[in-house]
């Protein structure tokens, strides 16, 4: 066997134990807390209303609407339930508001937003690099 093929195979052997030790700390280590009856509805409410063509959850979606992972956090739940229950309109539209939802919609929503918000996503979203705008 050459010297390249050895390195080679050493390589690859080191690799897949690094590997498989990541998955089960991984897996050990980083289990999610149960997700709430009322939390998976929200989830079905912000599927269903399409949030994630405009907002992101976890950095997946749209980027025109913002990240809502750590909103809950941010605003609290009054704030949340108010704005769900009587948009207002969209900035940068004259005419176009979010959909408005129900009462019980609005609570499952929330409950959606308070189980985000209680995911350790260590630091995601990232703070933006420049805090004030570049001249």
């Amino acid at each position: 066997m050459g010297l390249y093929l050895k390195g080679f195979l050493v390589i690859i052997t080191a690799s897949l134990v690094a590997f498989a030790l990541l998955i089960y700390i991984s897996i050990a280590h980083g289990r999610l807390p149960p997700v709430p009856a009322e939390a998976e509805q929200g989830k079905m409410v912000f599927q269903q209303k399409g949030c994630i063509e405009c907002h992101t959850i976890f950095g997946n979606g749209g980027y025109s609407g913002g990240d809502l992972t750590k909103v809950y956090g941010k605003f609290g739940p009054a704030a949340l339930r108010d704005y769900l229950v009587h948009p207002p309109l969209i900035t940068g539209t004259k005419y176009r508001r979010h959909d408005k939802l129900t009462e019980e919609e609005a609570d499952e929503v929330t409950a959606y937003f308070k189980f985000l918000n209680s995911v350790n996503t260590l630091g995601w979203p990232p703070r933006p690099v420049f805090s004030k705008e570049i001249k």
